[in-house]
């Protein structure tokens, strides 16, 4: 997948193309749905695929208030997508001034002089241009007037759960991993970099990455049966990891801790990606340290056996 930053960089640079409009938060499965058109309309048109997106989130600069924290840094974003299969992706960084386009203006100018457009895909409830004017039945009025293709996804379902980046936020930050896996269609990933700790861990019987997260959501306050990838190939370890504050040592700061199961060597300074699968307990404060090294044994054990069940052991 080729990657722009900024459409003026892609600016023409082919004859045709299928543009998917979108923030894409997360690439869940309705994303996918939108992305698996744009990529049929574009073989069938013989043109190229291109998804066009904004960072940093549009709410983040015209409401910061009100932003979501979001699922995905902008590097997962973009490999989510090109996993996908599509041609390239174009990121726009979203401005104020870039706000105050008029929807025609958008239309024309970025859309069609810029990406060259024939047919666009968006969701059902997309809006674009100055104070979100431009409608879904605008984009269809404008793409009628100028001879382009404009399909309006309609919304998408798993089970009776509407696929949405919002109820996946809502389950990450709730704990409720395994129904953001769902509507996902993969587990939550969160990444960062091993840093210094307390030292904690080995002194309690397992040595851990304390990670410092580039993604803005974080799960819930519990400790959980996870997948943990290493290195530039991300090579996948079996692990637990605690997301919390750790209450049997009262005043402490929210840490991201993860024991990677039959690891050995130092991991200080390497990014990595730790795949939320399944909770298996909250965080609680422990009577003495003796009944923490108890539990996180036992966790440990819990978590193994999961894993050799399931194959990733």
């Amino acid at each position: 997948m080729d990657r722009y930053f900024g459409s003026e960089k892609f600016a023409r640079l082919r004859a045709g193309t299928v543009v998917a409009l979108g923030n894409f938060d997360g690439v869940h499965l309705g994303h996918r749905y939108i992305i698996e058109r744009t990529i049929g309309i574009a073989k069938r048109l013989k043109a190229a695929s291109v998804v066009y997106t904004f960072d940093p989130h549009p709410v983040r600069i015209l409401a910061p208030e009100s932003c979501p924290k979001l699922i995905q840094t902008i590097g997962q974003r973009l490999s989510s997508l090109e996993a996908l299969g599509i041609d390239a992706c174009v990121v726009e960084t979203f401005t104020h001034d870039y706000a105050q386009q008029r929807p025609d203006d958008f239309f024309t100018g970025i859309l069609i002089g810029r990406l060259g457009a024939i047919s666009v895909v968006v969701g059902y409830d997309f809006t674009f241009g100055y104070h979100r004017g431009g409608t879904v039945e605008l984009l269809e009025r404008l793409g009628k007037e100028r001879g382009v293709e404009i399909i309006a996804v309609e919304a998408q379902f798993a089970g009776e759960a509407l696929l949405s980046s919002s109820e996946i936020r809502h389950f990450i930050a709730s704990g409720r991993v395994e129904d953001a896996t769902a509507l996902l269609g993969r587990h939550y990933a969160l990444e960062g970099k091993v840093v210094s700790g307390k030292g904690l861990g080995g002194y309690l019987g397992a040595h851990t990455a304390n990670i410092a997260p580039a993604n803005e959501l974080l799960p819930g306050s519990g400790v959980y049966i996870t997948v943990t990838g290493l290195g530039a190939e991300k090579k996948k370890w079996p692990s637990v990891t605690s997301v919390g504050t750790n209450p049997t040592f009262p005043g402490g700061a929210l840490t991201v801790e993860t024991h990677l199961i039959g690891f050995e060597g130092d991991l200080l300074g390497r990014v990595l990606e730790v795949e939320f699968i399944k909770k298996m307990r909250d965080q609680i404060a422990f009577p003495s340290v003796e009944k923490l090294h108890d539990r996180i044994a036992a966790d440990i054990e819990k978590a193994r056996k999961f894993h050799e069940k399931n194959g990733t052991l």
